[in-house]
């Protein structure tokens, strides 16, 4: 009995000691966040960003970055939950698309981020949260998803009506406050990436980083609105701002937009959307708000403790 309870405080002290080599910053469940994935999802956004690469700017979008990374941890696990599966094949198929995008085999891509000090294992990490969540969605939100004829009919009459009427090519960087005593940092992180934009930052680069919208996938892009078809609170800010132009942190009871957009023209009879194209649009909004509330909701519900040094 001595023996056993020996072997088992070996254990303990053995798990604790791995605990602090491997450097915890967080831990989401049963599950934790290291050190060494903090510091290589960073290194990633940095290069993806085209940021300094200065102790100073890793400080500085660390917070961000982490609460990607939990994010991450917290889309996992209710996949895991629900029996979804990512195979080896769907990660393949992320790594082309991305190597794609940049113009580069999936070889070449990979070389260039160890030439950065990226690990192809961060980027398959990040590659497998999103594709299980984009699982994820489509097994238990989507059909929950209901448009009601009605809404098409008002969204058809008011895109007849629409003809000649501008029409507006829209991105946006959605940043999340879950509770009040994140609203400041939302908004401090959401000035910070004004001050990036203006100096030349690229902003679907940046959308894709840190916005936690489904937009974020597509560089933040929401293709081209009315203003009847947007959000009353986005529709107010878009329609005074002028093509280039990017807005400062918008407050909604839900987070922070950054706004920027792109471009505008009138729109004629032939780009006014028809009925199947509204459903599509009207749909995807729809899909917007729940996969946001249902990751509200599962954070809200984790046990999440984050170390603090």
């Amino acid at each position: 009995m001595a023996k056993r309870f020996l072997f088992l405080l070996v254990l303990l002290f053995a798990a604790a000691a791995h605990a602090d080599a491997v450097g915890i910053v967080a831990t989401v469940n049963n599950d934790i966040v290291t050190t060494h994935e903090l510091s290589q999802r960073i290194e990633m956004i940095m290069s993806a960003n085209a940021m300094p690469r200065t102790d100073d700017m890793r400080h500085e979008i660390a917070s961000e970055v982490l609460r990607g990374l939990i994010d991450d941890k917290i889309r996992l696990q209710a996949a895991d939950a629900a029996g979804i599966k990512v195979t080896d094949e769907d990660i393949r198929r992320g790594m082309a698309t991305i190597a794609g995008q940049n113009n580069m085999s999936v070889d070449q891509f990979t070389q260039m981020l160890g030439d950065q000090g990226v690990e192809k294992d961060t980027l398959e990490a990040q590659l497998r949260a999103e594709i299980s969540w984009q699982k994820y969605v489509e097994q238990k939100l989507v059909p929950n998803v209901d448009v009601p004829s009605s809404e098409i009919d008002r969204l058809e009459a008011q895109m007849k009506d629409s003809t000649n009427r501008i029409s507006y090519q829209v991105s946006e960087i959605f940043l999340p406050v879950d509770n009040a005593s994140d609203d400041a940092k939302a908004r401090a992180f959401g000035e910070d990436l004004i001050r990036r934009l203006a100096g030349g930052a690229n902003f679907s680069a940046l959308a894709h980083s840190f916005s936690a919208s489904a937009s974020a996938g597509h560089g933040g892009d929401l293709g081209w609105q009315t203003l009847e078809q947007m959000p009353p609170e986005i529709a107010r800010i878009i329609k005074v701002m002028h093509p280039g132009q990017v807005s400062k942190p918008m407050h909604t009871l839900r987070g922070y937009y950054i706004l920027y957009l792109r471009n505008t023209r009138n729109m004629q009879a032939k780009d006014v959307p028809d009925r199947a194209q509204l459903q599509e649009a009207a749909t995807q909004q729809q899909i917007d708000l729940l996969q946001r509330r249902e990751l509200r909701d599962l954070r809200n519900k984790a046990f999440i403790e984050v170390k603090h040094d």
